[in-house]
């Protein structure tokens, strides 16, 4: 296991030196109706809501009223992540490489806007974790071009190289009821706890949160903090 000398240094190494934009891979299609309101599908990667009128992509002032501020959720520092994410990272298999897009919070299509943050988790059984939360402004295809790209990636890739110099393993979790739509997902690198994300789509906004254990155990997304930024999103 990678010395995790406090959960914040190590979430800025995890997303400055080791990021990457997300070149080939594109998504495949949109987002399918097939799960029932708010259900899980059948691998418990994904949750797909009820389709609702296209919205159109918000813009960064938008999105920066719409995140997350230091008060809104007890239990969690919240910060600005000041840069976001550029560069290039390939997987091999190409299959993978929506899941390495996702990990250096750089997918593709790249976003029309994008706010960034760092959420540390002070109290509970999420003690000691940190949480990137990103907010991406799409046209509502391509969000739900994102989602798709994910499901599909999680059904072809259970392990690949690139990224990080090491094999990463992927593996589907169960969704949040949340948004319109939701993928999870865990990362693990050799020799490392797993990483885990939750992808949510609302409307043509899609939100990444990215959690790090800094205890050594898997990591989990904390389910607060996913519930009051989309609520928040959503207001």
């Amino acid at each position: 296991m990678r010395n995790r000398v406090t959960a914040a240094a190590l979430f800025t190494v995890l997303l400055v030196a080791g990021c990457g934009g997300g070149g080939g891979g594109s998504p495949e299609g949109k987002a399918s109706g097939s799960a029932a309101p708010g259900s899980a599908s059948a691998s418990g990667s994904a949750s797909v809501a009820a389709p609702r009128e296209s919205a159109a992509p918000l813009g960064e002032a938008q999105l920066k009223s719409a995140a997350l501020t230091g008060g809104d959720v007890d239990g969690f520092q919240v910060t600005d992540f000041p840069v976001k994410p550029d560069g290039d990272s390939t997987a091999r298999p190409a299959d993978c490489q929506p899941l390495e897009n996702m990990r250096t919070a750089s997918p593709d299509p790249g976003p029309q806007a994008f706010v960034g943050l760092l959420a540390y988790s002070g109290a509970g059984p999420t003690a000691g974790s940190a949480t990137t939360v990103g907010l991406m402004a799409y046209d509502q295809s391509d969000a739900e071009g994102i989602l798709e790209g994910l499901r599909t990636a999680l059904k072809k890739c259970g392990a690949y190289e690139g990224g990080v110099p090491a094999r990463t393993t992927a593996k589907a979790a169960t969704a949040p009821d949340a948004g319109d739509e939701a993928v999870a997902f865990a990362l693990q690198t050799q020799r490392d706890s797993a990483d885990a994300f939750v992808v949510v789509r609302t409307g043509a906004t899609v939100v990444l949160f990215y959690t790090v254990s800094g205890t050594g155990s898997a990591a989990e997304v904390p389910k607060e903090l996913i519930t009051a930024q989309i609520r928040k999103l959503e207001a």
